[in-house]
């Protein structure tokens, strides 16, 4: 496979090797944090931009010209998904963008993560409706909790959230699936999960799915759930999947460069391990540390050690 040598994409990312999804090709709608939630447990940070309001965040015909000279080259991928560092539904255009790689690329699969905040509005169902699966999040089904590990948009109420995706169910007949993530001493008691499965119940996803501290959180003192606590929550969750860490497996050569821009603007959208970014770039780990090592003198990244091992993000002060 033959690629632009130096990419200088914007809008899209990777591809990455996801937990769930494969080999992903990552398409990045919003500005660096603009969203309707500042989650505690978000690994691309604090929401600077805490917001409901629907526009074109970024140019679509822009992010169509990078999807275009990606795509050429006919590469391998499990899924194309909107995620990265913002709420994807909130950019107006998304449908036109579902469209435009459901007519021009229809061998590849479309994949949507979302917080769930937007469902309650009829519109935003139906701009999503093109896609092959959305992963959708429910961290609490009790205000209390929802405010302290979501702390949502003054505007958004979890009863309007649970409604809306009860609605998306009926709706959306393809592969839904719900990810909870769990926060120690807020939402993994069971009167928290006994509430969040008869929640579950109403919207009938096809997939359940847990998740806990992997990367390093916007908060500090959020740990992960060990693995006794995600056991149990996934017997009382009906049978519910933990979401594991990707094999040690290449990605078949997908990117073959070195490029430090390039390897900046993965860390943005996710803190990643030297191992993690070597698979994504199928590049030398020598070599990878090398260009960390110089990204963390420029005060451009920082270190943080975590059970799965040293990640690196961002510098929260540049």
């Amino acid at each position: 496979m033959t690629y632009k040598k130096h990419p200088d994409y914007k809008y899209i990312f990777g591809p990455v090797p996801s937990r769930r999804l494969g080999l992903s090709l990552g398409i990045d709608l919003m500005p660096h944090k603009t969203c309707t939630l500042n989650c505690v447990y978000c690994e691309c940070g604090k929401t600077t931009n805490l917001t409901m309001k629907c526009k074109e965040y970024i140019p679509i015909k822009l992010l169509q010209e990078e999807l275009k000279d990606f795509l050429a080259s006919n590469p391998k991928l499990d899924f194309i998904t909107f995620s990265g560092s913002g709420e994807p539904t909130l950019h107006i255009g998304i449908k036109e963008i579902i469209n435009f790689l459901n007519k021009d690329y229809p061998k590849y699969k479309i994949a949507l993560l979302t917080n769930s905040t937007l469902f309650f509005q009829p519109d935003i169902r139906k701009r999503i409706s093109g896609v092959d699966l959305i992963v959708a999040s429910l961290d609490a089904a009790s205000e209390k909790n929802f405010k302290k590990i979501n702390r949502p948009h003054p505007g958004i109420a979890l009863p309007e959230i649970i409604k809306g995706l009860i609605s998306l169910r009926k709706e959306f007949a393809k592969q839904l699936w719900m990810e909870v993530f769990l926060v120690p001493g807020i939402n993994d008691n069971k009167d928290e999960l006994n509430r969040l499965k008869k929640t579950l119940s109403l919207i009938y996803p096809d997939k359940i799915q847990l998740n806990t501290l992997d990367r390093p959180g916007t908060e500090t003192w959020i740990k992960p759930v060990s693995k006794k606590d995600l056991l149990e929550a996934a017997s009382c969750l009906n049978g519910a999947d933990i979401i594991q860490i990707p094999d040690s497996s290449p990605n078949d050569g997908v990117l073959k460069k070195d490029d430090r821009n390039y390897l900046l603007s993965i860390i943005k959208r996710r803190p990643c391990t030297a191992e993690d970014i070597s698979k994504i770039l199928n590049s030398n780990l020598e070599k990878i540390y090398n260009h960390l090592d110089a990204l963390i003198e420029k005060g451009l990244i920082i270190k943080k050690d975590m059970p799965r091992g040293t990640f690196y993000t961002l510098n929260p002060d540049e």
